[in-house]
């Protein structure tokens, strides 16, 4: 099964639809949140990351956060395309706050197994 393109998901009534549809669950650690939409036969996933202000104050740590959110993304669509495949709109929402410190220290072997573990939960229909 060859990678799907990520694209970013735009748009407001594309963001509405994702909310106001999309099925909500949490990774184990409790500190990632997946709204998803069942996939369209496409070869082409949409994406959203989302950072709260309240999770970090600083801007540095909610992009850094963002980066690692989006790289754990393509990582994924790459080593285990499988676990995208029924998704056809996906938003991942970061909700472990951590003091500013954190935020900065953050790494992808830190971010990566919570993404993980969080699209191994299998989309059932709505």
């Amino acid at each position: 099964m060859s990678a799907r393109q990520l694209v970013p998901l735009r748009g407001h009534a594309a963001t509405e639809e994702l909310f106001r549809r999309g099925k909500r669950w949490r990774d184990p650690s409790g500190r990632l949140q997946v709204i998803a939409l069942p996939s369209v036969e496409s070869r082409s996933l949409r994406y959203l990351v989302i950072v709260s202000r309240a999770i970090c104050p600083k801007a540095v740590g909610r992009n850094r956060i963002r980066r690692l959110l989006r790289e754990s993304l393509r990582t994924i669509a790459n080593d285990q395309p499988e676990l995208l495949a029924p998704y056809g709109a996906i938003a991942l929402r970061w909700l472990a706050a951590a003091p500013v410190r954190e935020c900065k220290r953050l790494h992808l072997r830190d971010v990566l197994p919570a993404v993980r573990a969080a699209l191994q939960k299998p989309l059932s229909p709505q």
